[in-house]
């Protein structure tokens, strides 16, 4: 075999090589792809189960305290959310409760949007639970005077209060 063989073997060898390394590579990738994908359902799983137990964890506490329960019990009583007037029937110190009780509710739900500005909270959740939720309260977070969130998210419950109910 000459030197001219040799070489022109050597590069088809090399060429059979460098194929079946893209090959090996396109198989790699594709698993990691799919991988990334299964490793962010997971996280998005264990996202809403903690933002579930946050939720529960905040309301639950919120009915077993001896000065929530009994505001939120009175005000439900006289059409609270929707009636914003319902406010009106608080004492100064309820009011003063109440009104440290929803910062951490307008922190939650500012802190839901943010999560859905990342991307980890789906379109539909947004649509059926998050625009409904922040339409009902928005209205009260105002009315207590409420203004520490962020700037998109008061855009964002503009917006939404906006659009209206059928948004």
């Amino acid at each position: 075999m000459t030197l001219m063989e040799l070489g022109a073997l050597g590069e088809f060898v090399g060429a059979i090589t460098v194929v079946i390394t893209l090959g090996y590579l396109a198989v790699q990738i594709r698993q990691n792809t799919l991988s990334m994908k299964e490793s962010r359902r997971l996280a998005l799983a264990q996202t809403y189960q903690m933002r579930a137990d946050a939720l529960q964890d905040m309301l639950v506490h919120a009915a077993e305290s001896e000065h929530i329960g009994p505001i939120i019990t009175k005000l439900t009583s006289i059409g609270y959310p929707e009636d914003v007037s319902s406010l009106e029937q608080l004492t100064p110190i309820e009011r003063g409760r109440f009104r440290q009780w929803q910062i951490a509710q307008q922190t939650h739900w500012d802190n839901m949007f943010y999560q859905y500005q990342q991307g980890y909270l789906d379109e539909e959740y947004y649509r059926d639970s998050f625009r409904v939720r922040v339409r009902r309260l928005a209205p009260i977070w105002s009315a207590l005077g409420l203004t520490g969130s962020r700037k998109s998210f008061e855009r964002e419950t503009e917006r939404i209060l906006a659009e209206g109910e059928e948004g």
